[in-house]
């Protein structure tokens, strides 16, 4: 089968079992363990901005270690730094040091980690069946994602934050393990990005952040405030949702595999807009905010698949692909940093949820007509 041919992907596979455990259980609650730890959410968003404003100073050191010691030893730095930071979290308590590690040691691991991580797997991966692989990471990533939240909030409704969280940083490191099995590949000394992919990569990157920032940040907050500050009510709610998302990203991902690609675009980012619309309208109320966090389970698979896979094409086509995702993930970093900035203003000048929330519906259609215009050029230069 096309979806396990490949010996790379399949450890990669493994790990995006085990990481998931981390992100689901871990990175969400993080962030709003920092509005139960009593920072206003406005303060918790311009945290967040400023974090990954920093992440676009900090990845510039990821080239010149993995040139000097390789792509897999990049990765197992990020993977150990990723661990340690979710240590860190369970000792904020408010606006002070332990906010200023965490956020420091959470630019820092999160910059080397998920820039290595796209990279191996833009290189690793096969371009004929990009979506398929790229699908199945997205179903494995949505099904932990039933589980790990569950656990979380039981955990830190049930016991001291640095139970939940040595869980989580267990989770990360065993993640790490299906690389010992990879090889520690190492990239070309000399390599230059062309300016017109760099531009692409950024543009794509800059509306994908900008719509993860109000769309994927802020309501969480908002979610987390509409349950009553739960965490075990967050913890179900993100299990539920996980319940309904994985299965849509597979059909997703054969339909570009077999050449439906611009079909499968429609798609999913009109689902992904549905998916912001209804947040933005239905966040005030429990039942309501629950119930589109549970469409926006359903989109983001497709989405995702749509959006990585294309990015790892044109990573794999370009001179260098750890330097084409330093590139992409700054954009990234600085549309992220702009939505975060932008709904804390909102927040802070008392405007309600919906406007934010709204936002991200734009930035999901810029982000439509970004990547249909990376797709339209690329049939234009092969016709």
């Amino acid at each position: 089968m096309a979806y396990f041919k490949n010996k790379s992907i399949n450890l990669m596979y493994l790990h995006t079992a085990l990481q998931g455990i981390a992100f689901h259980g871990g990175e969400t609650f993080a962030f709003v363990f920092m509005l139960k730890a009593g920072i206003p959410l406005h303060g918790v968003l311009l945290a967040i901005g400023l974090m990954y404003t920093a992440r676009i100073v900090m990845r510039q050191a990821v080239v010149p270690l993995v040139k000097r010691a390789g792509l897999r030893t990049g990765l197992f730095f990020g993977i150990g730094l990723e661990a340690v930071t979710y240590l860190t979290v369970s000792q904020v308590t408010g606006v002070g040091p332990a906010l200023f590690i965490y956020l420091s040691l959470l630019a820092l691991s999160s910059s080397f980690y998920w820039t290595t991580m796209h990279a191996f797997v833009a290189s690793s991966g096969d371009t004929e069946h990009r979506g398929k692989q790229v699908s199945t990471v997205e179903f494995i990533n949505t099904i932990v994602g039933i589980v790990a939240p569950i656990m979380s909030g039981l955990l830190l409704s049930n016991y001291n934050p640095i139970v939940a969280f040595s869980v989580v940083a267990a989770a990360m490191l065993a993640s790490g393990i299906p690389f010992l099995f990879t090889p520690n590949t190492h990239i070309a000394p000399h390599a230059v990005v062309p300016e017109h992919a760099r531009r692409e990569a950024r543009t794509i990157m800059f509306t994908d952040g900008l719509r993860a920032a109000l769309f994927h940040y802020t309501f969480s907050l908002v979610l987390f405030k509409t349950l009553g500050e739960s965490f075990a009510a967050m913890g179900g709610a993100m299990a539920l949702s996980g319940l309904l998302g994985g299965v849509f990203g597979l059909f997703i991902g054969r339909s570009i595999d077999m050449g439906h690609g611009k079909r499968a675009r429609q798609v999913a980012y009109s689902v992904m807009g549905i998916a912001a619309l209804a947040r933005a309208i239905g966040y005030p109320l429990p039942w309501s905010a629950i119930a589109t966090n549970s469409l926006a389970t359903i989109a983001w698979p497709m989405y995702g698949t749509i959006l990585n896979g294309r990015l790892y094409d044109l990573a794999k086509e370009s001179p260098c692909t750890l330097r084409y995702h330093v590139v992409a993930e700054g954009g990234w970093d600085l549309g992220t940093a702009v939505g975060c900035v932008i709904a804390a203003a909102l927040f802070w000048a008392d405007f309600s949820a919906f406007w934010p929330l709204m936002l991200g519906v734009v930035a999901t259609a810029a982000g439509y007509v970004v990547m249909s215009r990376s797709f339209d050029e690329e049939q234009t230069a092969k016709a």
